[in-house]
């Protein structure tokens, strides 16, 4: 076995297991993360093999793993749309179904808030109320509106890093849709 190759075969024992975690992030399949991954490999076999002993080398394949990633769920998001063309005389509410992933997305999204937080975070996102305005509306002070935004702001983002994938999926295919 020559130098080149013992470079790879370690570089390959120490990043396969966590460059299979990272992909299996996005993708939510064991298999379908392997298969990525030893794509990649291949690749940089392939094409990269001057790199192999480079330290940036790690980077290249986590990159690379994570593009390959978001590659596949367009492609699926793609395949779903195509999927809704030829289903739509079949059944229309079909069609609408990633409308209301959204919808009951962002409805489970707000039932996680306190309904005095809820009732906040929907004057300042949805009705587009300044804070002082909900202050005087819901008769509170303004610093008890900023509490209570700051609530709700972490509490979306803790429910976006929870649904990470699945938001993914659902931005993709809307994205997809506003292209077509």
């Amino acid at each position: 076995m020559n130098t080149e190759s013992r470079a790879f075969k370690s570089l390959f024992y120490t990043h396969y297991q966590s460059l299979c975690n990272y992909a299996f992030k996005y993708l939510s399949d064991h298999d379908e993360s392997k298969d990525v991954v030893q794509e990649v490999l291949i690749r940089f076999w392939e094409i990269k093999k001057d790199m192999i002993s480079d330290p940036a080398a790690k980077y290249y394949l986590f990159t690379a793993v994570r593009n390959r990633c978001i590659t596949i769920l367009r492609k699926k998001i793609y395949n779903i749309s195509t999927d809704e063309v030829t289903l739509e005389v079949a059944d229309e509410s079909y069609i609408e179904q990633p409308e209301r992933d959204v919808q009951k997305l962002i409805q489970e999204a707000m039932d996680g808030l306190s309904p005095k937080c809820r009732e906040v975070f929907t004057l300042s996102r949805v009705e587009n109320l300044t804070y002082k305005q909900i202050a005087e509306k819901l008769n509170i002070s303004i610093k008890t509106v900023e509490n209570q935004m700051g609530k709700a702001i972490k509490h979306m983002r803790e429910f976006v890093k929870n649904h990470a994938i699945l938001v993914l999926i659902l931005l993709l295919y809307i994205w997809n849709k506003i292209e077509e």
